[in-house]
């Protein structure tokens, strides 16, 4: 992998474990990847989706929006585009 890659993710997400975040990085780390792993607090699956609540509930599934981290990853990735595509 050549590009660097910024990774977003709810620290709250139960569909993501510590041990794959684990042994994600391991393998970002051994393949020599630029990469940027954000974990944003509170934020579970599919934080940055406004209608996750509803459809994790008529699902029941561990969905979230977050308000606060969405914004915050937005900034994140429009700072990383930015710093990119100068």
């Amino acid at each position: 992998v050549k590009a660097r890659v910024p990774v977003l993710n709810g620290d709250d997400d139960p569909m993501v474990t510590p041990e794959q975040i684990a042994a994600f990085k391991k393998e970002m780390d051994a393949a020599g990847v630029d990469y940027r792993l954000i974990g944003y607090p509170g934020a579970r699956h599919s934080f940055t989706n406004p209608g996750a609540d509803a459809v994790g509930k008529e699902f029941n599934l561990p969905l979230a929006y977050s308000a606060e981290a969405d914004k915050e990853s937005w900034q994140t990735m429009l700072d990383f585009f930015r710093e990119i595509f100068r």
